[in-house]
């Protein structure tokens, strides 16, 4: 078994053994235990390692321009997420048929997936990503998105 599948079978038993909330901003989703927690300021990250070099960002899905200053988008809520669903010059998007995608972000050399999930009527972003320089590829990330749906009891919608 190379080192790729150990640390996936790593991260998804860890998925399995508990979740704890990311934010009540974010609408209580539920992550694994072992995801590091950090805020950078714009956004929300749990990261997949300590070397914080793939990981999940939740937005919330917001079809307007978001003033900043407003205490309701404090924290967790931007409307950045709405970059990730898009495909411009510096980044690449794949449709896939189950509703996710696929990215490449050649300006901040990151890859990974990305689906809308809606709960009570409610759009968010989920990205799963990763460094172009960790050993993280789209399958690892696809699976962590697969088991972060399942125990969330989300499927992704159309974008």
């Amino acid at each position: 078994m190379n080192f790729k599948n150990i640390f996936l079978l790593l991260f998804i038993s860890l998925l399995l053994f508990g979740t704890v909330c990311a934010q009540k901003n974010v609408n209580d989703f539920q992550v694994g235990e072992s995801y590091k927690h950090a805020y950078d300021g714009n956004q929300y990250s749990l990261y997949l390692n300590e070397k914080q070099d793939s990981g999940i960002t939740i937005y919330k899905y917001l079809a307007g321009d978001v003033d900043d200053d407003n205490d309701a988008y404090d924290n967790l809520i931007h409307d950045e997420g709405r970059d990730y669903l898009t495909s411009d010059d510096d980044f690449k998007i794949d449709k896939n048929s189950d509703n996710t995608a696929n990215f490449t972000d050649y300006d901040h050399a990151e890859h990974g997936v990305v689906e809308v999930v809606s709960i009570d009527g409610e759009d968010f972003v989920v990205v799963f990503w990763a460094k172009d320089t960790s050993n993280t590829n789209n399958s690892d990330l696809i699976s962590l998105l697969n088991e972060f749906n399942k125990d969330n009891n989300v499927k992704a919608v159309a974008f």
